[in-house]
């Protein structure tokens, strides 16, 4: 059969509006309903729509005589149709209130249908939700959109994602693996306590540039460790703000300055203090912004 005469391969899309939420109110995730209020309650804007539309862009083209399978709303349709599509809208939704319930059904209704590749833009959480529904039963991949991405089934990066997709329907796309999907307990990790868990496979296309492989915890190398926090502090300087991200690496840092850390959060150093502990998105502004305006008026004097 040629080219020409061989069947459409059909794109699923979901998109868990509420993936991402967390991140930049400093929530550490977005899972459940109290979470997510209370990140839009702070602000919080979400992230998936923008990300989801960043790798339909770059699928498109591939798609454009090919069925694109979607939930309504903002769980897809939204997205597809501002990309220029015209997907095929099937379930029902409660606008402004879906669950991880919503994204089962999604991805179980598309199972059904046949579709060829899953893409769903989500975090860890909508991963679990994917591979509790349909396991390894059929490709899948994800476009990064939530706080935390600890699983396998991953694209580097939303563009990425959008790329595999497009060799994928193209046939150009051949391998797959078994991705792991891991995920961690956002009450311990709120606490400073990381604790990821293994839940499953994903079956992912796979081409090795573009897909990130699972994180796994660090034990690393404490004198290595301690090497690289010495160097960074001898290198500091009076006039800088330094941000140190979370991690146990950069725990070294802040334990050699004697100041406390954040293992999960954001923290902000200057002059060998903490001037700001486990800071989110706004605080991290204002602390910069605060800073050039001293720095300026200091230059005036």
């Amino acid at each position: 059969m040629s080219d020409s005469q061989r069947l459409p391969r059909k794109l699923g899309l979901i998109v868990n509006p509420f993936a991402g939420l967390g991140g930049r109110v400093g929530l550490k995730g977005s899972d459940g309903i109290v979470i997510q209020r209370k990140a839009l309650e702070l602000g919080a804007v979400p992230q998936s729509p923008r990300r989801a539309a960043e790798a339909l862009q770059r699928v498109r083209s591939s798609i454009s005589n090919q069925a694109i399978i979607t939930y309504p709303g903002e769980m897809g349709e939204d997205v597809a149709r501002g990309c220029g599509l015209r997907p095929m809208v099937i379930g029902a939704i409660k606008e402004g209130e879906t669950t991880s319930k919503d994204t089962r059904n999604a991805a179980t209704d598309m199972c059904r249908m046949g579709v060829d590749l899953l893409l769903f833009a989500g975090g860890d959480g909508t991963a679990r939700d994917i591979v509790d529904t349909v396991g390894a039963t059929m490709f899948v991949l994800g476009i990064p959109s939530g706080v935390k991405i600890h699983s396998a089934g991953f694209a580097v990066s939303p563009a990425c994602a959008g790329e595999v997709a497009a060799r994928y329907l193209q046939g150009r796309v051949t391998g797959f693996r078994e991705a792991e999907v891991m995920d961690v307990d956002e009450d311990l990790l709120r606490e400073g306590i990381l604790s990821t868990r293994l839940y499953g496979y994903l079956k992912t296309p796979f081409e090795e540039r573009f897909i990130q492989g699972a994180k796994t915890r660090s034990i690393g190398n404490r004198e290595a460790t301690e090497n690289i926090a010495r160097t960074i502090i001898d290198h500091m300087r009076q006039t800088c703000l330094y941000i140190i991200g979370p991690g146990t690496t950069t725990t070294a840092i802040t334990s050699r300055l004697g100041l406390p850390k954040t293992l999960v959060g954001v923290d902000v150093v200057s002059r060998g203090k903490c001037i700001g502990a486990d800071v989110n998105e706004a605080r991290l502004l204002n602390i910069s912004t605060e800073k050039i305006v001293l720095q300026r008026s200091l230059s005036l004097r």
